[in-house]
C-alpha cells in the first residue's frame, strides 16, 4: 500500500514515522527546499508525548526538551489565578524548540523518505491510484494524504478550505536567558488590558515566549522596532517579562496573525485524507494545533492498518477524531475572544477560580487521553 504525504512540518514527519511503524510505505513530499520547522517553541501535551512515546521518539525529544510541571494562567505580575498541576497524568509535558523537534523527526526516517523542493500542484484520481503532480516530480500512489498546513492547496483545491482571523496577532522569539529556579518547570501566560503574554523555558537556558495583542489582520512591523514596540506595549507587567523581551534578538523575532480553520464537513475524498492544520487548524489558545496533528498521525496510520477498505479506513479515522477536534478548535476560539474582552476575561477567571479541582482535572484528562495508549 503505497502512501504519499503532502508536507513534511510535524503532522507529516509524525504520520510518515507512524505508517513506517506498521510497514506501510510513504515518502514525504516537502516544498521547501530545506528542512528546518518555523516558529519559535512548542508545548508537547500529554496526548501528543503519548504518540511520540508509542512510535518510539519519546525519549529523544525529552533529551532536547524540557519537562514542565504545570502551565498557569496569571495576571500581569505573575499571580496564577488557579495553580493546577499536571502529574495527575503520568506523561510529561515537554516544551522544546521546534526546530530541535522537527530534527528529530527527520532522523527518525530513512534519508530516502523525504523529498524537499516539491511544492504541490495539482492530483488527478484514476480509478485506485492517485496521480500527483509536484513541482519537481510526477507519482502516482494509492494513498494520498494532505498535510501540509492551514494554507493547504490540497484543501482548497479539494474543499475550498478557507481560515477564519480571529482579530489577534502574535510574536513570538527565543530569550537567550535562565529563568528563576521557581519557574524552571513552570508555563505562565499572563493577561493584561487585551494583552497576553506568555512563556516557558525550553532549555536551561533559552526562554520561549509569545506575546498577543488586537490589531487588524496583514499588518507588518519592522524588525528593529520590534523591541521597543513590545516593551512598550507591555511596560506594565511583571520585570521579568521586559527581561525576556530584552534578552531576545528581535531580528529573531516572528510575528504572524492567529488564525483558524472554518470547519470542513469532511476530511476525506476518494484516495484522499486530510491531517493536521490541513484538515482542523486550531488557533493555539489550548496549545493543542501540533498536538492534535500529532494524534492525527496515530489514529491515520490505525486506520489504515486494520482497514482493507480506503473509505472505511478515512471513516473511521474521521468518526474516532471529530468530536475531539471539534471540541478543541471550538474552545480554543472561544478561549482566545474572551481573554481579548473584558466581560469574558472575568468570566474565565470566576470560573477558573470556582470550578472544583476535580472538574478541571477532568477536563484535560479527555483532552490529554488517547485511544488504547497511556
Amino acid at each position: 500500500m503505497k502512501t504519499t504525504i503532502v508536507g513534511g512540518g510535524i503532522t507529516g514527519l509524525t504520520t510518515a514515522i507512524a505508517l513506517k511503524k506498521l510497514g506501510i510505505e510513504t515518502k514525504v513530499y516537502e516544498k521547501t527546499p530545506q528542512l528546518g520547522e518555523t516558529g519559535a517553541g512548542i508545548m508537547l501535551q500529554p496526548n501528543a508525548m503519548k504518540v511520540l512515546n508509542h512510535i518510539g521518539i519519546g525519549e529523544a525529544i525529552c533529551d532536547v526538551g524540557k519537562s514542565i510541571d504545570q502551565f498557569e494562567i496569571a495576571d500581569q505580575q505573575l499571580k496564577p489565578y488557579r495553580q493546577l498541576k499536571t502529574n495527575f497524568d503520568t506523561t510529561k509535558i515537554i516544551a522544546i524548540h521546534r526546530a530541535r523537534l522537527h530534527k528529530v523527526l527527520y532522523d527518525a526516517l530513512p534519508s530516502d523518505v523525504v523529498s524537499l523542493n516539491q511544492e504541490y500542484l495539482s492530483h488527478q484520481q484514476n480509478e485506485n491510484l492517485v496521480s500527483v503532480e509536484f513541482s519537481n516530480a510526477k507519482v502516482e500512489t494509492q494513498i494520498l494524504l494532505g498535510a501540509d498546513g492551514i494554507h493547504s492547496n490540497l484543501a482548497k483545491q479539494l474543499f475550498n478550505a478557507k481560515s477564519r482571523y480571529s482579530g489577534q496577532t502574535c510574536w513570538r522569539g527565543i530569550a537567550h536567558m535562565s529563568l528563576p529556579a521557581d519557574l524552571a518547570h513552570r508555563g505562565k501566560e499572563c493577561w493584561g488590558e487585551n494583552i497576553r503574554f506568555g512563556f516557558v523555558s525550553i532549555s536551561d537556558t533559552e526562554v520561549y515566549w509569545f506575546a498577543v495583542a488586537m490589531a487588524p489582520e496583514h499588518q507588518k512591523d519592522e524588525p528593529a522596532e520590534r523591541k521597543a514596540m513590545l516593551m512598550e506595549k507591555y511596560k506594565n507587567f511583571h520585570p521579568l517579562i521586559h527581561e525576556i523581551i530584552q534578552n531576545t534578538d528581535e531580528t529573531k523575532m516572528i510575528r504572524n496573525d492567529i488564525s483558524d480553520l472554518e470547519r470542513l464537513n469532511c476530511w476525506y475524498k476518494d484516495s484522499i485524507c486530510l491531517l493536521g492544520d490541513a484538515a482542523h487548524a486550531t488557533t493555539p489558545n489550548m496549545g493543542q494545533g501540533a498536538c492534535q496533528g500529532i494524534e492525527d498521525a496515530y489514529y491515520i496510520s490505525r486506520a489504515l492498518s486494520s482497514n482493507d477498505n480506503l473509505r472505511a479506513a478515512f471513516l473511521q479515522f474521521e468518526q474516532e477524531r471529530r468530536k475531539k477536534v471539534d471540541h478543541v478548535v471550538n474552545n480554543s476560539w472561544r478561549f482566545g475572544q474572551m481573554a481579548h474582552r473584558p466581560f469574558g476575561r472575568r468570566m474565565v477567571k470566576t470560573i477558573m477560580k470556582l470550578s472544583p479541582t476535580s472538574v478541571l482535572k477532568n477536563q484535560l484528562k479527555k483532552v490529554y487521553s488517547v485511544d488504547g495508549l497511556s
